[in-house]
């Protein structure tokens, strides 16, 4: 009969991970989360983020970061789960002259947003998912500012089943993020 690892052994067996791996190369994938609100969903991008081994989360915008205040960084550690501290990360107030930049870099950038013109995640060709890129998410209600969907290569989103007009963001980013690593090749 299996046996359920305990969350001690757990983390001990991530920690011995993250210290023998701290040397290895990042998933070329950047996040960028602008004017996230929530300091729960700021928490759960850093883990998701380490969990992909993310080039680098920058939190742009109003978007609370660890060491802003006492309460940002107790609230955002909480839901993190240890990875604040194996997780490359910055704040950037305007996260325009970043998306110039990373677009010179030769990232693609791909903002995750439902629009008239935005393709399902999974129907976005092959060849539009390559390394380098960066994933722009934005607002939990007011989405991804225009002036960032201006700058995108492509816009996508997840096809809605239910009467539910979108997911949590930190849940479509985990959802897209899988799947752009499946399409590069980097699940192995």
């Amino acid at each position: 009969m299996p046996r359920k690892k305990t969350t001690e052994e757990l983390v001990g067996e991530r920690v011995a991970f993250a210290k023998a791996t701290a040397h290895q190369d990042r998933t070329p994938i950047n996040i960028i989360a602008d004017n996230i609100r929530s300091l729960d969903n700021v928490g759960l991008l850093f883990r998701l983020c380490e969990l992909i081994r993310a080039e680098h989360l920058y939190l742009t915008g109003y978007t609370g970061y660890p060491g802003q205040s006492e309460r940002h960084t107790q609230r955002i550690g909480k839901t993190s789960v240890y990875a604040i501290p194996h997780q490359p990360w910055s704040h950037i107030e305007d996260p325009i002259p970043l998306v110039h930049k990373l677009k010179q870099a030769g990232n693609k950038i791909i903002a995750l947003e439902q629009t008239d013109k935005s393709v399902p995640y999974n129907k976005l060709l092959l060849t539009d998912y390559y390394l380098p890129l960066t994933l722009i998410l934005g607002h939990e209600r007011e989405g991804v500012r225009q002036e960032l969907l201006d700058l995108a290569d492509a816009i996508i989103e997840i096809p809605i089943l239910g009467l539910g007009n979108s997911h949590n963001v930190t849940i479509s980013a985990g959802i897209v993020l899988y799947h752009i690593l499946a399409k590069t090749g980097k699940l192995g």
